[in-house]
């Protein structure tokens, strides 16, 4: 919906900055009578759309950030005495002391909550220097140990790809195209994600995640994404249960988004990668904004199709149920030319003010250039 509203603003402003500074005709005043617009009207007109395609993202993106932080999980959402414990074994660094009733473990169409299920993913051609494609290679990631020794109650799952291709051409077969078509296998990988937790539901974690703690307090929820910063969230960690609608929501829309752009990174970013999550979110609570929910009231009375957002608290800061260590395995070279532009944004600002004053200079001359055919056309014998 964003995208179809700048087009349209977009194609105004062009046409209004193509037809602006027209020669006047013989008509000039019937039409700034009717249907014409005088040429600082058009001007005006012209710099509004200008202004209105650039604040309606920005306006877009600032209500998405709202909705983002009302659907943040917090200390409200916990029992009281676990987040009591929680506080405390921060201050003195160490694990809560809590007692977790036994975890359910439902059949998936049987799923309001996440079941406690741990997938990792780990496919050989990530990693050119290990050949064995059904291990992790023993100098690799520790996640699943590390995660299995503070959740000895989970199924923690390690998918490699036959495994994962096996999945989708057994039970969707009407993505194993697409899914065989990926050009990068990091964006098969980011796919099988969405596929998993549609499938099975539970908690994704990339191989450079890892548990602190019991996820226990994590899984009363219908789904949650963690937050990134500056904006939007991320795909490295997600949580669902099975069959949830924004997941099936997400898998409908990887077709759709599978565009092959100026860069690896740019694509994979945006087809299937993070990009891609966050817009899937940004779209959905568009149409299905987030409830009303009560401050300090616990948020897990609102349904099982409800999306949550892990804060930074709880997912890379100060209370963490997750460890980080440095990833991006699927990072390129053309990397660094996209995180340079994120760190000198002023750079696109002086190439998109180029790109006016260029766009100026060339409807002026085009407009002489008009003056001066009409001015040497011979005359009509």
């Amino acid at each position: 919906m964003t995208g179809d509203l700048s087009r349209s603003l977009l194609t105004a402003a062009v046409d209004f900055g193509t037809h602006w500074d027209k020669p006047p005709s013989k008509q000039t005043n019937k039409q700034r009578t009717g249907m014409g617009l005088p040429r600082p009207l058009r001007l005006a007109v012209l710099v509004l759309l200008v202004v209105l395609l650039i604040l309606y993202p920005i306006w877009r993106q600032s209500s998405y950030e709202r909705s983002l932080a009302a659907s943040s999980i917090s200390f409200a959402d916990f029992p009281p005495d676990y987040a009591d414990a929680l506080k405390q074994a921060q201050r003195e660094n160490k694990n809560p002391e809590y007692d977790w009733p036994p975890l359910p473990h439902p059949a998936p169409e049987a799923q309001t909550t996440i079941p406690p299920i741990i997938h990792f993913i780990w496919f050989r051609d990530l990693y050119h220097e290990h050949l064995d494609i059904s291990e992790i290679p023993h100098i690799g990631s520790k996640a699943p140990e590390h995660c299995m020794e503070h959740n000895p109650d989970y199924e923690v799952i390690t998918w490699n790809e036959t495994a994962a291709r096996a999945l989708v051409e057994e039970h969707y077969s009407w993505l194993l195209p697409l899914y065989d078509g990926y050009r990068y296998p990091i964006q098969r990988i980011d796919a099988f994600k969405y596929v998993v937790l549609w499938h099975y539901g539970g908690v994704y974690m990339d191989l450079d995640i890892a548990c602190r703690r019991k996820l226990d307090p994590l899984l009363p929820f219908a789904a949650w994404y963690p937050k990134a910063s500056p904006f939007g969230v991320n795909n490295d960690l997600m949580a669902s249960r099975a069959r949830h609608p924004f997941v099936g929501y997400m898998l409908k829309q990887l077709a759709p988004r599978n565009w092959n752009l100026l860069f690896p990174y740019l694509t994979i970013f945006w087809s299937t990668g993070p990009q891609f999550t966050s817009d899937m979110l940004a779209s959905w609570f568009w149409y299905y904004p987030p409830p009303n929910y009560p401050a300090g009231e616990k948020k897990l009375e609102f349904g099982s199709d409800t999306v949550f957002v892990l804060p930074q608290e709880f997912y890379s800061e100060q209370y963490t149920f997750f460890g980080h260590s440095p990833g991006g395995t699927w990072h390129g070279p053309d990397v660094a030319v996209v995180l340079w532009f994120v760190d000198h944004p002023w750079v696109l600002v002086v190439f998109a003010i180029g790109c006016l004053v260029l766009l100026r200079f060339g409807l002026k001359w085009r407009k002489e250039r008009r003056l001066r055919n009409k001015t040497h056309r011979p005359a009509s014998p």
